[in-house]
């Protein structure tokens, strides 16, 4: 099996590509616009020699050459996990997050959807684009986005579910909540706290970090993409998620006591963020009865992890940026 991963550089595109080179009959194409990051934030690195090749190449800027690629290699299966998904910062440039995770998915699917090599095509999707989660949601609850970001990846849904329905094209979507574990980009809260705590700064809660989320760890979403790319005949929707959802102080909170330290010393309440949603909550029902899917890692097993990981790596953690570089 040949798997191409679009967006390989990001935290969930690695981990997709870690679990693929464990198996014995996968071999991935990597594929980002940028270069491969340092090695710490790419877990794959670890399988020396495997059955891996990386290509750098825009898909906005250089449609064609990916088209040309994927062409030539034919992979079985396209995992998409490309995007602009720092949310705040979609209500301030909204254009170029259109143009990333609506227009070069349209182009690439509009192609991709004659191809008789294509087996499966996998899309990495978000919970955001459901808005507010007041209870569990199934996975054919209306769309109700409330930032650009959101409304961008809602719109590539449709689009592909359109594809699927009018044309047959073997698509996928994977919605998850709030994804966390090793390797994870600096700014995310969790890595961040650690980072924060390590430095004695403090920890900026949007809104008093009231806003309540379900973390699921990477692995656990992995394990569930790789269900959904082995299965006979997958639905169009899947949710991975769990039921333990926690505000965000919380979950800042338990990084701080994790690492003996007081919560008191290391949060400063700050003003809440444009269309911060107020909870994130998904019913996860169908990938248990589909494949027996159930999230495994605990928020507290996978938040010392992320610790453990972090002081590790301190030395070259220290010479990265703590802050979302933005790059158009």
């Amino acid at each position: 099996m040949k798997v191409a991963v679009i967006g390989s550089n990001c935290f969930t595109g690695s981990h997709v590509v870690d679990a693929l080179l464990e198996r014995a009959d996968a071999s991935v194409l990597g594929i980002s616009r940028s270069p491969e990051k340092a090695a710490f934030f790419l877990p794959y690195k670890r399988h020396r020699g495997a059955a891996f090749s990386f290509h750098q190449v825009d898909i906005v800027r250089e449609a064609p050459r990916l088209l040309a690629l994927l062409d030539a290699e034919r992979p079985d299966v396209v995992v998409n996990v490309a995007a602009l998904s720092e949310v705040n910062l979609s209500n301030f440039h909204p254009v170029e997050y259109f143009d990333v995770n609506v227009g070069a998915v349209v182009r690439l699917l509009s192609e991709l959807r004659s191809r008789p090599w294509l087996r499966r095509y996998v899309h990495i999707s978000s919970a955001e684009i459901y808005g507010p989660c007041p209870r569990p949601l199934l996975e054919t609850a209306p769309l109700d986005p409330s930032t650009p970001y959101a409304v961008s990846k809602a719109a590539a849904d449709m689009f592909l579910l359109t594809l699927r329905k009018n044309f047959g094209v073997p698509i996928t979507l994977v919605r998850s909540t709030n994804v966390f574990g090793r390797h994870q980009q600096l700014f995310k809260i969790i890595p961040r706290t650690a980072i924060y705590v390590r430095q004695g700064r403090k920890v900026e809660l949007q809104g008093g970090g009231v806003a309540k989320k379900s973390f699921v760890h990477i692995r656990d979403v992995v394990r569930g993409v790789l269900s959904v790319i082995d299965a006979a005949a997958p639905e169009a929707i899947y949710h991975f998620s769990t039921d333990d959802d926690r505000t965000v102080r919380d979950v800042v909170e338990l990084t701080c006591r994790l690492m003996g330290r007081d919560p008191a010393d290391h949060t400063v309440i700050v003003g809440d963020r444009i269309g911060q949603d107020s909870r994130y909550l998904l019913d996860w029902s169908l990938a248990r009865r589909s494949f027996g899917w159930r999230p495994e890692i605990t928020l507290e097993a996978g938040i010392a992890e992320t610790i453990a990981w972090v002081e590790a790596e301190w030395a070259s953690i220290q010479r990265e940026p703590l802050e979302y570089q933005h790059r158009v």
